[in-house]
């Protein structure tokens, strides 16, 4: 049982690797990806989920304003904020962990083949 759930994790973690290795998927802010060996930080998830956070949250702004019938009074600010935050705990739970485990593997290898 543990071997499957390991051998599920392993593939998770394959897959969500492959989409973070993608150029695609870190565009416009592709000077914030780090090389595979390096760790991702919460600072580098929190600048990723702010960055996109605050565009997405704008547009919720202007998708609220152009449907509500009544006037509906949000702050300007509050879905941009919840959006990066909802951003941040999803990528920092997921993606980030996957990146950080194989950041973790990728630096043991390189250690112990330069001690041989």
């Amino acid at each position: 049982m543990r071997n499957l759930i390991r051998t599920q994790a392993d593939e998770i973690e394959r897959m969500l690797n492959w989409v973070s290795d993608q150029d695609r998927e870190w565009w416009p802010f592709l000077f914030l990806r780090p090389v595979p060996e390096a760790p991702m930080s919460s600072l580098r998830v929190a600048l990723f989920s702010a960055l996109y956070g605050i565009f997405f949250g704008m547009l919720a702004n202007v998708f609220v304003a152009s449907t509500s019938r009544e006037f509906v009074q949000l702050n300007v600010l509050t879905l941009p904020a919840c959006t990066s935050a909802a951003f941040f705990v999803v990528y920092r739970l997921t993606f980030a962990r996957c990146w950080n485990r194989r950041a973790r593997r990728l630096s043991q290898e390189q250690a112990l083949r330069t001690f041989d």
